[in-house]
């Protein structure tokens, strides 16, 4: 693996990574630059095509648009993920991450590693995929775990509990190449000591922060209890 295990797996990412796109779209740089103020290191974009899921938004021009003050942490849903690939490294992406379920799900993750810059290869699980029928994939090796609590194609509320106890799984069945693992989805103020209690090394959250009345508030307390786990 290229450039000392991918700069041990970024420091092996920390925390709270930021759902940019639930801010203001139209102000996506200046937004990126007042979280990195706040102390937040990884932004994090949902690509969504309107296709692999309903929604549609985002593409590598919103990725470059943000700027690099913090790690860019892309999480690729669309149909054929190992067509965009190169377009989001060249857009300065830090992680990319493409989902299991994704038919060419295995070229994606290749097309990562076969990056000509040093960028994370992270696979995205929906909470009805199970683990078994990963496996192939996880034999890949991936740099990253993303464990989603909901599935944004069938609008089921998040099973919280559920995806921290994958998260528990993965740790244990892949602990002979320890890729970081991240959890995403429902993460609010309600619910962010049950995840953290997982000890995942991100935590993805987005209207939770960006749409609250004092997002810089709400991103501490999210942060700090990502970092009580952490001890």
């Amino acid at each position: 693996m290229k450039s000392s295990k991918l700069d041990e797996l970024k420091s092996r990412a920390r925390g709270i990574s930021l759902g940019l796109y639930a801010g203001d779209l139209g102000a996506l740089r200046e937004t990126g630059e007042r979280a990195a103020r706040w102390g937040g290191t990884i932004a994090h974009f949902d690509e969504m095509d309107g296709s692999f899921v309903p929604a549609m938004i985002g593409g590598p021009g919103f990725v470059r648009a943000a700027g690099d003050k913090m790690l860019r942490d892309v999480h690729i849903m669309v149909e054929a993920p190992a067509r965009h690939v190169g377009a989001y490294v060249k857009a300065g992406a830090d992680i990319v991450t493409i989902h299991a379920e994704a038919p060419d799900a295995a070229q994606a993750l290749r097309a990562v590693r076969d990056a000509p810059e040093p960028v994370l290869a992270g696979l995205g699980l929906m909470p009805t995929t199970p683990l078994e029928a990963v496996a192939p994939l996880l034999d890949l090796a991936p740099d990253l775990l993303l464990v989603l609590s909901l599935d944004p194609r069938d609008g089921q509320p998040a099973d919280i509990t559920f995806a921290c106890a994958r998260l528990h799984s993965l740790r244990a069945q892949c602990m002979d190449f320890s890729p970081l693992l991240a959890f995403d989805g429902g993460v609010t103020l309600d619910s962010i000591d049950e995840i953290a209690a997982a000890r995942p090394d991100m935590i993805v959250s987005g209207s939770a922060v960006m749409k609250s009345d004092t997002p810089e508030t709400v991103f501490h307390t999210m942060r700090s209890a990502w970092q009580r786990s952490q001890t």
